[in-house]
């Protein structure tokens, strides 16, 4: 059975404060969100128009693929503040 992505956070000792409507939130925009096909690093403010905007590559639902999406977030951001 699939991990969620709350238990795969729990395997890297991340705290459940970090949680908010099934979101891993990496800061007040981006977030790491878990679908049926495995985990997406996400503009959360993209929900509001019900289209998420999928950043990056998709990866399993997996510890593997949790820490993938950190270090995917980590090179998204820094790449936006090479860019201003």
């Amino acid at each position: 059975m699939k991990k969620t992505l709350q238990e795969l956070a729990a395997e890297l000792n991340i705290d459940e404060k970090y949680f908010e409507n099934n979101f891993l939130m990496l800061d007040n925009r981006y977030a790491v969100m878990q679908d049926e096909k495995g985990l997406h690093l996400t503009d959360v403010f993209s929900w509001a128009s019900f289209s998420p905007i999928k950043i990056g590559r998709q990866s399993n639902a997996t510890v593997k693929g949790l820490k993938f999406q950190l270090g995917q977030y980590k090179v998204y951001i820094k790449q936006l503040q090479e860019a201003k």
